[in-house]
């Protein structure tokens, strides 16, 4: 691999190239790259090591808070770095300190700008500059005559690459043109290399690079694509700020190997210019599992895009396996017990201590997304960043791309990427710490948050078989037969440890609902017993929830009785002219006054000054009548609209005359059924709960079942059933659809929201 070393001060020398080696590629064959690279000389670059043209301003600094190696290894330790603060701070450099150096453009000339950046945060919406020339409201210049400037703008959580110049055409026209990536990098997530190439008069030649690779493309806004030539001209030059430096404008983070040319720097440069590795992480090896893998799950600290973290990011959760295979990890469960989404991405991270004997063996790695795998502290395979293809019309890969390691070599399943590559040892203890990043995007694409088959495979020096890395006494062999037994093993393992997270969860509400129980409880200890008639042939007395439900409908149908007796019909009568003239403001939510009218209790109870609404058998001391006979508009109700008429106020005295009777429903059109025979029973409450009609076994059972509570134990055997669930969830689903936040907003996707109804 090579990449670009620090450029020494004097701004006109050619950078540097140099090549290392941070990973044994001449063992690793597949990560070798041996692409020649021209060198091609910057117009001015500033790296912030010496003297260099420009005038530090306000709060900006240099600081040595550059990247640095280990982690960016094209870096020396102590590598400075200018800062800028988000407001007053900025560099500014005058034409002048550059005299030998021409940094204005003209139609049909071509531009390259470049930088390391390191932003804090970004606001989406928010633009801020890197680097630019005009449009800096300086005395002699108009306030909108940008030559160029290389910009980042926050859209979806990212800081993505922004062009922008305004053109002057014969006319003497201008017009401002922008062009936005449509990839970034996320904020906060440590330092970046983005770079922009133009050709001026071209839009076409519009290209855009972040860490490396070419984005996957941009928009132009504002004025749009244009033929024409830049505004030029002799103002200065700002560096981390634009526009007259105000704090929307201006960087909070860091800035270094700023550079232009005056060509396209080829593809092949800048792929070479990013070159990272992370840190390993902080594992101590003292305190990992004896025999075990201690597996992490990283969820807080994460880039949502194609990279790395900066810094390891702290486990938010734990557990330990016996090797290092991991197709699924244990579920997330919320606190009611429902199952919860994973961020995307998160990092899943698995290490142990294992003991190697001495000799030089292989080693694999593999997983869907980008993985690494360390070796005590020093990177040894490096898996990429996957460009997902989810659909079924792309072509199948190659056979001859698949690593092929010996007669009972297991390949790598599709989506699955492989790297490889041999490990010398003089034997002893080893720290294997494999990290894999799950879920994301890749440019605009979505990775599936799935970790895929992720594997550390071992063959021992001598042997062309290959097993599963293991600390303890576990051996897997790795092949598809080692493999289809050990994913059975752990399904059954993964069943069992999901359970009891869930249950683990669950019990944090226990309180909750024995209390709900305990009210229950005590409700129905007051509840009398439903008297329970002597049987009748054909149908049998223990059918007490029939006759529970039949006894509330006859006395509710009593009251009925006795209000029609005692002469005027509420349902009838009354309740047509509340819901006309009173229940617009005094039902439900709708309480003015804090009056209720769309109950009994709450009319007895009345609103905030009026007292009682109703005074049973005294019309004349209930505020409703006050208020529907008042002649004063202040007071009068209905507030608005023509006053009750006189026969709806005479109907209404005359029903709270008679006590305002008002049945608990209406039951005027409600007959009470027969009770079922037996196999009608069972053939009703077998469709209604599983969805078809009873087998002759069970109409067997049924039948020659004696006991009293025979239909209870039914519907408990079919409550219990899976077919109750299979049926019922389809309606569910179709009920909540129209509104998934009854439960969970995260629900309303196809996975959770099946498992929380089933």
């Amino acid at each position: 691999m090579i990449i670009m070393t620090r450029a020494l001060p004097f701004l006109m020398l050619p950078s540097l190239l140099l090549a290392v080696d941070p990973i044994d590629d001449a063992k690793n064959p597949a990560q070798n790259d041996s692409t020649p690279i021209p060198k091609i000389a910057p117009l001015v670059k500033w790296t912030f090591e010496g003297k260099e043209p420009g005038e530090l301003k306000g709060k900006a600094s240099i600081e040595a808070t550059g990247p640095q190696t280990p982690i960016y290894p094209g870096f020396p330790k102590g590598n400075k770095a200018a800062v800028f603060t988000g407001k007053d701070s900025y560099i500014q450099v005058r034409e002048t300190e550059l005299p030998e150096v021409n940094l204005r453009f003209s139609q049909g000339e071509t531009l390259t700008l470049e930088a390391w950046v390191n932003p804090e945060e970004l606001a989406n919406g928010r633009y801020v500059y890197l680097i630019g020339k005009g449009r800096n409201k300086a005395e002699g210049f108009t306030s909108e005559n940008q030559n160029w400037a290389l910009r980042l703008k926050g859209e979806e959580g990212e800081a993505r690459p922004c062009f922008l110049f305004r053109s002057r055409n014969k006319a003497g026209k201008e017009d401002y043109h922008r062009w936005v990536s449509k990839e970034g990098f996320a904020p906060g997530s440590g330092w970046h290399h983005i770079a922009v190439t133009y050709t001026f008069g071209k839009p076409e030649t519009m290209k855009a690079y972040v860490d490396g690779k070419k984005t996957v493309g941009g928009v132009w806004d504002m004025a749009g694509k244009t033929t024409e030539g830049p505004v030029t001209d002799a103002d200065d030059v700002m560096i981390g700020t634009g526009y007259g430096g105000g704090a929307g404008n201006t960087l909070k983070g860091a800035l270094d190997e700023i550079a232009l040319y005056r060509e396209a720097l080829p593809e092949v440069v800048l792929a070479q210019r990013y070159q990272f590795r992370p840190p390993p992480p902080a594992i101590d090896a003292k305190k990992l599992p004896k025999g075990k893998v201690l597996v992490q799950i990283c969820e807080d600290g994460v880039p949502a895009k194609n990279s790395w973290p900066a810094l390891p990011p702290q486990p938010t959760e734990t557990y330990t396996t016996q090797v290092f295979g991991i197709f699924e990890v244990p579920q997330k469960y919320v606190e009611t017990g429902v199952r919860g989404d994973r961020a995307i991405p998160y990092l899943l991270r698995a290490a142990s201590v294992v003991k190697l004997p001495a000799g030089k063996h292989r080693l694999l790695l593999r997983g869907r997304s980008a993985s690494h795998l360390h070796i005590d502290g020093k990177l040894l395979l490096d898996v990429p960043f996957a460009v997902p293809d989810s659909g079924g019309h792309g072509r199948v890969a190659d056979q001859e791309k698949y690593l092929d390691l010996g007669p009972d070599f297991r390949f790598a399943p599709p989506g699955t990427q492989e790297q490889w590559t041999e490990f010398e040892t003089q034997g002893g203890e080893h720290l294997f710490v494999l990290e894999q990043m799950v879920g994301g995007l890749t440019g605009n694409a979505k990775k599936r948050p799935e970790t895929g088959e992720t594997v550390v495979a071992i063959s021992y020096q001598g042997s062309e078989n290959w097993e599963l890395l293991s600390p303890g006494k576990s051996k897997v062999p790795y092949n598809d037969a080692g493999w289809a037994v050990y994913e059975k093993e752990q399904r059954a393992w993964l069943n069992q440890i999901n359970a009891e997270r869930r249950a683990q969860v669950r019990a944090q509400h226990d309180g909750y609902w024995k209390t709900r129980r305990a009210a229950a409880a005590k409700w129905l200890a007051g509840v009398p017993a439903v008297k329970v008639p002597a049987p009748v042939k054909g149908f049998p007395a223990n059918n007490a929830v029939d006759h529970f439900l039949n006894a509330k409908i006859a006395s509710v149908s009593a009251q009925y009785s006795a209000a029609k007796k005692d002469g005027v019909n509420f349902y009838k009568e009354v309740l047509p002219i509340l819901e006309a003239n009173c229940f617009s403001c005094h039902q439900g939510s709708k309480t003015k006054g804090d009056l209720k009218l769309d109950s009994l209790a709450d009319a007895l109870k009345g609103g905030e000054s009026d007292g009682p609404a109703i005074l049973p058998g005294k019309p004349e001391k209930s505020s409703l009548i006050a208020r529907v006979t008042s002649t004063d508009e202040d007071f009068i109700m209905p507030p608005k609209g023509h006053p009750l008429k006189a026969e709806q106020i005479d109907v209404i005295q005359r029903w709270i005359r008679e006590g305002a009777a008002w049945p608990e429903m209406n039951v005027d059109r409600i007959e009470i059924t027969d009770l079922s025979d037996d196999l009608s029973f069972l053939r009703r409450v077998t469709l209604d709960t599983v969805g078809v009609v009873p087998t002759l076994e069970e109409i067997a059972a049924f039948t020659a079942d004696s006991s009293k509570d025979k239909r209870a134990k039914v519907i408990d055997r079919l409550l219990a059933d899976s077919r109750w669930a299979d049926k019922w969830m389809g309606y569910w689903q179709d009920v909540l659809a129209e509104n998934p936040n009854i439960l969970n907003p995260t629900l309303n996707n196809t996975g959770p929201f099946r498992w929380y109804l089933h």
